[in-house]
């Protein structure tokens, strides 16, 4: 069976016997077996959150930031273009791995490379991709310029992260051809650099970075495969501008969804624990159904569901 992780951001909340996060998310169901906290509103619901899961006796993860302030840049920025600028970005990644290792925090989870590097070959916003404000040029970071600086930002967290006593994993984010266009070569050079480095795939993210760089996502996680050691799982349609969709089996080999079970079942085929993030909006379907979807999900990565043993 997939260990599969809710999403909590905002606020926790109780309905009788429920406890529900602010997409709808119930903790009290039977198939989660950890949670990823971040984006919560405020430092309250930080706590609460965390005395919560901690409750439950399930391990969590914190997808930074933990708390959404306002403001607040959706990740680091790694690449600034002022070298003081991306001191204050390791700075403050720096500070989430000791305050997350602090509230017992198996992991820390950050976007990497942000922001967008854009190409003017691509027209993002068209296939999809909608732009962060502090989006940049290709042109501005160079493939060597780009993995030197990389590399750099792989070795503070690592040692950053051994300090604090926390895993640190960051999420393929992008777009930017140095990571995409050339079938994971430097993302593999730089884990197999820095082993202290995790990985997570987001198999809606993957697709479409498959979409605007020209790979095949299957293709593209066996060659990075031994590195991912987290999946953040969701289903999408890019055409229709739909994503973070509960998967259900009617959408596998269907044109126009993102292969997210083949991908979920590929990476956990090399790494059975990983946490399996289940990035979905649950008021998309049906109650039945959602729960059908977490079922679906749950086996993907085979054996007995909870409770059957």
């Amino acid at each position: 069976m997939a260990r599969l992780f809710a999403p909590v951001q905002g606020r926790l909340r109780r309905d009788g016997g429920r406890l529900l996060t602010a997409y709808g998310h119930d903790l009290s169901l039977p198939w989660w077996q950890g949670a990823e906290l971040g984006f919560l509103e405020d430092r309250d619901a930080a706590r609460l959150a965390v005395a919560e899961v901690r409750s439950r006796g399930l391990p969590f993860g914190v997808h930074h930031p933990l708390v959404a302030e306002p403001g607040a840049l959706w990740a680091p920025f790694w690449l600034a273009p002022k070298a003081l600028e991306r001191a204050r970005a390791l700075k403050e990644a720096v500070r989430a791995l000791q305050e997350g290792a602090a509230l017992g925090a198996a992991y820390v989870l950050f976007h990497f490379p942000w922001p967008a590097l854009v190409s003017p070959s691509l027209d993002l916003p068209a296939l999809g991709w909608r732009l962060p404000p502090e989006a940049q040029a290709e042109a501005l970071w160079p493939r060597d310029a780009l993995a030197e600086l990389s590399d750099e930002v792989f070795g503070v967290l690592e040692r950053a992260g051994g300090a604090a006593g926390t895993e640190v994993l960051l999420e393929l984010d992008g777009p930017a051809g140095a990571f995409y266009g050339s079938g994971g070569e430097l993302w593999d050079a730089l884990c197999r650099r820095h082993p202290g480095i995790g990985l997570c795939a987001d198999t809606g993210r993957l697709d479409l970075l498959g979409r605007t760089h020209g790979f095949r996502p299957l293709a593209f996680l066996r060659s990075i495969g031994l590195h991912v050691h987290h999946l953040h799982l969701m289903g999408a349609r890019w055409e229709r501008g739909e994503n973070h969709l509960p998967p259900l089996p009617e959408q596998e080999g269907r044109a126009g969804y993102a292969p997210a079970a083949a991908m979920a079942r590929l990476v956990l085929g090399m790494r059975p624990d990983l946490p399996v993030v289940l990035e979905v909006d649950p008021r998309t379907l049906p109650p039945a159904d959602l729960v059908r979807s977490l079922r679906y999900c749950a086996a993907l990565g085979g054996g007995p569901e909870p409770g059957t043993v």
